[in-house]
């Protein structure tokens, strides 16, 4: 197979009589900088593509069955911006209405934090999609097709400005995946785009007989390629549909170049080049095939088995005396490093990269020899945690009431304060972020109640921003 931008730099590399007067200043002299570049003769350009980068780029789209991909450099919060950017624009050239603040994107409300900056700089009104779940998690924006039908018939009642999108979150980030399928219908019978944050599910395209949202129905969608894909960290894809509506493309370019970097990387867009050959759609599946396995075995100890996403492991302790960051401290000591804890979960993401039988067996023994523990000295293992059956993890998340947009905050005073019950009616100045997840259960603009408040002492939250 050709992998044009990985062939170049081998070349360039290779060459050295070359005399590198240009930018990097390492001058390629360290052996893990030799195919760090910029854009020299011949090395094509991320934002003019038309070249080595292009060539790989339409590789990729071949790969995927898209009208045209992308490479990000910058990560899934480069597309996203990018994505809200296409969108609003391409409503605005529909309405001839070019003013800024006119338009509206729907939105999940596990979306990223580079959902609400992108609101912040692009000055677009967020409105929140209501959650059908009963269950508390801040994590999870369970969004049905009937749900957002109806939602947005409401919302087009009350509200003079143009629906830009509807923007999902598909995986979330503790693995649940929504319809895809039918909810971009929803958004096409109310003429606007459907775009979803699939930053967990590269890999979707390769198991279960195509579940990338792209190929079900999505007019575009961001995957983080370094998550689930042999790709370093910061590659993604920026998807674009075969179905979407045509001249998206024209501007996508454009719209990385206001988000991103001027000088993208080469190393990283070598490994998205290099993914065309690496990524081996049989290895995932059978991967998927070892995760069901290993999710068995779990059920089998007692362990709830939380998403349905076929890569991702989430272990659901709400029913139970187990404390997930306990949890994942007593793997970490077992040299089993997970990718995110909390009181009610524990998430681990798996790849055909990760070692079979060996480190499957590892982490289902290590949780084994957890649980045995607690069942055997309940006073003192480590992962037990006695709490009130009514904690907050069995409470449903309500959406505070919105006083400001996110963009309308960002010149106001502001100062901080601690976390307690005097907050209560107060309004936010922050985007409350932790990263993991990266989603918020409060947003600059909105107020505070006690259950917000509730929701940030339970995850230990001691300060925060306020408008004054």
């Amino acid at each position: 197979m050709r992998l044009p931008i990985t062939e170049f730099l081998k070349e360039y590399d290779a060459d050295k009589e070359i005399v590198r007067l240009h930018m990097p200043g390492h001058k390629g002299k360290f052996a893990d900088c030799s195919d760090d570049i910029t854009e020299v003769q011949g090395a094509d350009s991320l934002y003019e593509a038309d070249d080595i980068i292009l060539e790989s780029e339409k590789m990729t789209s071949e790969l995927f069955g898209t009208r045209s991909t992308f490479y990000s450099t910058e990560g899934s919060s480069q597309v996203i911006k990018t994505m809200c950017y296409l969108a609003v624009k391409h409503a605005a050239n529909k309405t001839g209405d070019y003013t800024r603040n006119n338009y509206v994107i729907a939105a999940s409300r596990n979306a990223h934090k580079s959902f609400i900056n992108a609101s912040m700089l692009m000055q677009f009104d967020i409105a929140w999609l209501p959650s059908e779940d009963e269950e508390y998690s801040i994590c999870k924006c369970n969004v049905t097709p009937d749900g957002l039908r109806k939602y947005l018939t409401e919302y087009k009642k009350k509200s003079d400005k143009t629906l830009a999108a509807v923007f999902i979150t598909s995986p979330d980030y503790l693995g649940n995946m929504l319809d895809i399928r039918e909810l971009s219908k929803v958004a096409h019978e109310f003429g606007t785009l459907l775009i979803c944050d699939n930053a967990h599910g590269s890999y979707l395209k390769f198991v279960g007989g195509d579940m990338h949202p792209i190929s079900i129905g999505a007019d575009m969608t961001t995957d983080s390629a370094h998550k689930t894909l042999p790709v370093l960290t910061g590659g993604a894809y920026l998807h674009i549909s075969k179905t979407a509506p045509e001249g998206l493309e024209a501007q996508a370019r454009q719209g990385m170049l206001l988000f991103g970097s001027t000088s993208p990387s080469y190393k990283i867009m070598r490994s998205l080049d290099l993914a065309l050959e690496r990524v081996v759609p049989e290895q995932y599946v059978e991967c998927a095939q070892h995760m069901q396995e290993l999710k068995d075995s779990l059920r089998e100890m007692g362990i709830e088995i939380y998403g349905d996403e076929p890569l991702k492991l989430t272990m659901d302790l709400r029913h139970t005396d187990i404390d997930g960051n306990s949890l994942k401290k007593e793997l970490r000591e077992k040299k089993i490093v997970c990718e995110y804890g909390e009181p009610d979960f524990v998430v681990t993401m798996w790849s055909p990269f990760n070692e079979y039988p060996v480190e499957f067996d590892r982490f289902k023994q290590a949780v084994a020899d957890a649980i045995a523990a607690a069942e055997k000295n309940p006073d003192e293992a480590a992962i037990v945690a006695k709490r009130d059956s009514s904690a907050i993890r069995h409470k449903k998340f309500i959406l505070p009431e919105v006083v400001y947009q996110p963009y309308q905050t960002l010149l106001m005073k502001r100062k901080i304060v601690k976390v307690n019950a005097d907050l209560i009616g107060e309004v936010a100045a922050d985007n409350l972020t932790g990263c993991p997840p990266a989603i918020t259960p409060i947003i600059a603009g909105e107020r505070f109640s006690k259950d917000v408040i509730d929701i940030l002492e339970f995850y230990g939250v001691e300060e925060i921003g306020i408008l004054v």
